[in-house]
């Protein structure tokens, strides 16, 4: 079977027509990037300060 077909099967199973599936397909993948791209951001910038949950309550507390 080619990969057209794997697609065309996937969307009818799904009740998508073939163009409908492919589009949803591209925005999760292009969703999926933007989290990697998002992770490494923090990733870079974390300066390891971490928090107890008790201290999150009380910060959060204090905005209010």
């Amino acid at each position: 079977m080619l990969k057209k077909e794997w697609i065309q099967a996937c969307a009818k199973i799904n009740g998508q027509s073939f163009s409908d599936f492919v589009r949803h397909s591209a925005l999760e993948r292009v969703e999926e990037m933007a989290d990697v791209y998002a992770y490494e951001e923090a990733l870079a910038l974390d300066d390891a300060t971490r928090y107890l949950m008790d201290e999150v309550m009380h910060l959060a507390m204090m905005t209010e």
